[in-house]
């Protein structure tokens, strides 16, 4: 006696080109292995152990192993998965044998009707409190390079190849207390005045700058920066030192296009100014008065 065909012993004839692995293949091929197939790849495997564990197969999962999958990962990473059963469902329809087509057609509009996970929006913290800051440089023993380094990069909020390279590469005129370097990005020059409490902490750093044998110094103050990453929320690097330029400076009322201008940005310069001199007192005004470094060395 022959025994009723039912959805579960349809899979018995599947195609046998309608796997995982023959799934991403395809996508490989047409689109390259640095595409989105290898986030599929994985999520698409761990959707398959799941199954597996409940004594199903990837043949036979539903719309709703798809949705109790999704509710034990993170939203954005619920939403990658999917796209991912998705176009791998469409996938099965195109290879399907007559007798498996409707079923793998229906199961691929059910799982349209499942809609994405809201994910919720975060604000990611880049700044450091001046708290923070006080505490990173108390983190640091005066005596060594790095802590003038730091004061530096928080003082004048300097890109890492900004900080090394292009500063030694620079012109900096310690009578009158200012420097011009070449920016990392516009490869414009950038025209930085500074306090005469900075003065020290510069001069080490220049020093050491100057001495430095690394092949690639930007790289060495990097790492020596990550050191500290464990003890605050974000992490420290030479974008954090910039963040927390801009964000305390904009606090204590600076004009937007100061900052941007201190910070190495392609502004336009007001035309109030017809030579550097008179962007220069404004500038070191700010440097001298308002910078919030001041009053943690």
């Amino acid at each position: 006696m022959t025994e009723p065909i039912t959805e579960e012993s349809m899979f018995l004839q599947k195609d046998a080109r309608m796997s995982v692995q023959d799934f991403i293949q395809t996508l490989e091929a047409r689109r390259g292995p640095k595409s989105v197939a290898k986030p599929y790849k994985y999520l698409l495997r761990r959707f398959e152990e799941c199954l597996l564990s409940k004594g199903k197969t990837i043949d036979s999962f539903t719309a709703t192993d798809v949705e109790l999958f999704m509710s034990q990962l993170p939203p954005s990473t619920a939403n990658v998965f999917l796209n991912a059963v998705r176009q791998y469902a469409r996938f099965r329809v195109n290879h399907a044998t007559d007798e498996n087509y409707v079923w793998e057609d229906r199961r691929y509009h059910s799982l349209q009707s499942i809609r994405p996970l809201r994910v919720p929006r975060k604000i990611k913290k880049e700044a450091l409190t001046e708290e923070e800051v006080k505490m990173l440089l108390d983190l640091t023993s005066e005596d060594e390079p790095l802590h003038s380094g730091i004061v530096c990069l928080f003082y004048f909020g300097w890109r890492p190849v900004e900080a090394t390279v292009k500063l030694r590469e620079g012109t900096v005129n310690w009578k009158e207390r200012y420097l011009k370097i070449e920016t990392a990005k516009a490869k414009h020059e950038r025209l930085l005045p500074w306090a005469e409490e900075i003065t020290p902490y510069l001069r080490t750093w220049y020093e050491f700058v100057k001495r430095m044998k690394h092949k690639y110094p930007e790289e060495w103050l990097t790492k020596h920066l990550k050191a500290y990453n464990g003890f605050f929320s974000t992490n420290v690097t030479a974008k954090t030192a910039r963040k927390t330029f801009e964000t305390v400076m904009r606090k204590t009322g600076v004009p937007q296009w100061q900052i941007s201008f201190l910070l190495g940005h392609t502004i336009d310069i007001p035309g109030v100014y017809t030579d550097w001199t008179g962007l220069l007192g404004d500038l070191r005004e700010v440097m001298e008065k308002e910078h919030y470094l001041l009053g943690l060395i």
